[in-house]
């Protein structure tokens, strides 16, 4: 009996341990959280896309694209977000607010450069053709805890800013390439409606593309474009798309919508 009263017991050596564990856990958790890496993009400003406009070269056109619309830098009432997932990091950037188009001259017609965020921008270039403007380039740019991913891409095909057949229910496609991923585009038109922008009614046609990404990412995307009849002017665009990436497994979810503040472009 007296042996067994002066026996150590093990539990409280049990509790000593996984105590120890758990504040390891937390310094280990407050120590991650510190030394996150960062991720607080900066907006981009009207101010520094008339600059960027600016800095360019017309090309002696007295401002005005080959399709009628005035080059310059359009401004856009926007809202959404984008959100990137992976097994460690997650973050959603706000777009909130007021994003620019760019409309400026391209190697053969126009590139429309849509920026929102300083790491987050959007540009493709259409030339003019036998049967419509044509879809030659396109870039995407994302960044995120501060490392910036470019994809460019090379493409052929009918541009969902022109389609050739103004008529309900037409329909047009057009595909891109890059190093390691493929985008097919398949577009139609989905009608002829009017638009306000800054209490002046313009006649637009409302076509829809969904896209299929292939390739190191795969995913989906919708997207809605209203333009002015006259002269394919963007009034307004709605955006929802999802991809994985094979490396890293990162979920990457966008969903937007702009709509366009004045029709008389900043130069």
């Amino acid at each position: 009996m007296g042996e067994r009263e002066g026996r150590p017991t093990k539990a409280p050596r049990r509790r000593y341990i996984v105590s120890l564990v758990v504040a390891g856990v937390a310094v280990l958790a407050v120590l991650a959280w510190i030394n996150r890496p960062q991720d607080d993009p900066a907006r981009a400003t009207v101010d520094d896309a008339v600059r960027s406009f600016r800095a360019q070269d017309d090309g002696g056109r007295g401002g005005e694209a080959s399709a009628g619309r005035a080059l310059g830098v359009y401004r856009y009432a926007t809202r959404g977000s984008e959100t990137a997932e992976s097994p460690i990091l997650d973050t959603t950037h706000d777009y909130n607010g007021i994003s620019t188009i760019v409309l400026s001259e391209g190697r053969c017609g126009e590139v429309e450069r849509w920026e929102v965020l300083s790491g987050r921008w959007t540009e493709g270039e259409t030339c003019p053709g036998p049967d419509g403007d044509r879809f030659t380039a396109g870039t995407e740019f994302h960044e995120f805890f501060g490392y910036g991913q470019k994809d460019s891409f090379r493409c052929r095909g009918i541009s969902m800013s022109g389609p050739p057949v103004e008529k309900v229910g037409a329909r047009f496609s057009s595909s891109c390439e890059s190093e390691d991923s493929s985008v097919i585009n398949a577009s139609r038109v989905v009608g002829f409606e009017t638009v306000t922008v800054a209490f002046e009614p313009f006649p637009a046609i409302h076509t829809e593309s969904r896209s299929q990404l292939e390739g190191e990412s795969t995913g989906t995307a919708r997207r809605e474009d209203w333009r002015r009849r006259s002269d394919g002017l963007l009034l307004k665009r709605f955006v929802s798309s999802e991809a994985d990436t094979s490396l890293g497994g990162t979920h990457y979810t966008e969903r937007y919508t702009i709509e366009l503040l004045d029709p008389q472009p900043r130069r």
